[in-house]
């Protein structure tokens, strides 16, 4: 039987049998699908017809892979949550700036990528719509808890290579990430009480600039 090479979320090279990526593949279209449905219309109105529908797959191709509409979002939700690369890019060079203006400089512009590349996405806003259905479900909050204790857990791990705080206090350093990463949250719902959208990417400007003299780079 020919077995595919293909990467696995690892970086790994896996060797999968046709019938064994024609499964990931349709997997990843149903998880794919739930993301855009979740984002679209709220978890509440994701149906699994509506997922169905939105990724091309048989009811019975969904059934066969998630049994329930709450395996799939459990299977979404770890699929959002797998990439904790979403960490500080390599820096632009210098521009002649004194060392601790630039060092400001990157990690201003490091918060304002979170914000875009990461928090305000389809994925960071299903997941949001996830996080208000854990909230009051009993059986989902119990399946993915402890998967989002652990993201937690290895992102902070990963910030604190990355960064310090300005007073080198690596305790503070994670509080100022987990303000940062509420704060991006919650200004995905502030949309509704703004007329302009523009006032959002103002609200990010000043608390960018509140919290980046906060932090500072790991130097090695």
């Amino acid at each position: 039987m020919t077995k595919m090479k293909i990467p696995s979320d690892s970086g790994e090279t896996q060797h999968l049998t046709r019938r064994e990526q024609q499964v990931r593949e349709t997997k990843d279209a149903l998880c794919a699908a739930t993301i855009r449905c979740l984002d679209k219309y709220g978890y509440a109105r994701t149906s699994t017809s509506r997922i169905t529908q939105e990724a091309g797959v048989s009811r019975g191709a969904l059934t066969h892979h998630f049994p329930t509409k709450e395996d799939l979002i459990v299977e979404t939700t770890n699929k959002i949550l797998r990439p904790v690369a979403n960490l500080p890019k390599k820096p632009a060079p210098n521009t002649n700036l004194p060392a601790d203006e630039y060092e400001l400089s990157i990690i201003k512009s490091e918060l304002h990528r979170v914000w875009k590349q990461v928090a305000n996405t389809a994925e960071a806003r299903a997941l949001l719509e996830i996080l208000i259905a854990f909230r009051t479900d009993a059986k989902l909050k119990q399946r993915i808890k402890p998967d989002l204790v652990r993201w937690n857990a290895r992102m902070q791990q990963s910030i604190i290579l990355n960064y310090t705080s300005a007073d080198g206090d690596d305790e503070r350093l994670d509080r100022i990430w987990q303000i940062a990463r509420v704060f991006y949250r919650g200004l995905i719902t502030h949309d509704a009480f703004v007329e302009d959208p523009a006032e959002l990417g103002e609200i990010v400007d000043e608390f960018v600039n509140m919290l980046a003299p906060m932090m500072q780079y790991r130097h090695r």
